[in-house]
């Protein structure tokens, strides 16, 4: 039932998302959108465990991150956003003010990384170290302003190297 729930909230925030984006002078409906890339990873845990604080944390764990995903990615397609007219976190708060959006989640998402990795054990905790080195250096692209593009394939490797560690914290 939970993975079904999370189903049906994942559709009904899509059309959220998808019917404000281009209307709206603060970014909830990425805030809100967001959570359902968090909650994918909360229902494969579903399937075989129950809701309990590992599953908060999992959530915890990769919301910030698809915030920080979010702004790196607007980042790398502000021009297309504003010929569109969307209302994202670049158009928003400028190019500065989206690099401090992806740093100050990167930092709550290192925060919920130490919080998920003791939780899962010391190879979870390796494998998450690992993820963050990449995300600080992805942080430190755009905060220096350089390239974004060049960032977001080390903040998608992030994902490769968490999805691992949690399999091997698991199966280990």
């Amino acid at each position: 039932l939970y993975v079904l729930g999370i189903m049906g909230y994942s559709y009904l925030v899509e059309g959220f998302y998808q019917t404000k984006k281009r209307s709206q002078t603060r970014p909830l409906a990425q805030v809100v959108g967001r959570t359902d890339f968090a909650l994918f990873p909360v229902a494969g845990y579903l399937v075989h465990a129950n809701f309990d604080v590992t599953a908060l944390l999992i959530f915890l764990f990769f919301y910030p991150w698809a915030l920080t995903h979010l702004a790196a990615n607007d980042i790398v397609d502000v021009a297309n956003d504003r010929a569109r007219g969307m209302a994202t976190i670049p158009v928003l708060y400028g190019m500065k003010g989206a690099a401090v959006w992806v740093a100050g989640f990167s930092a709550a998402h290192a925060v919920m990384a130490l919080a998920l990795g003791i939780t899962l054990g010391p190879i979870a905790l390796a494998g998450f170290g690992a993820g963050l080195i990449l995300l600080g250096a992805a942080t430190r692209l755009i905060l220096k302003e350089e390239d974004a593009m060049r960032a977001l394939p080390l903040i998608h490797a992030t994902l490769i190297i968490y999805a691992a560690a949690m399999i091997a914290a698991a199966v280990l």
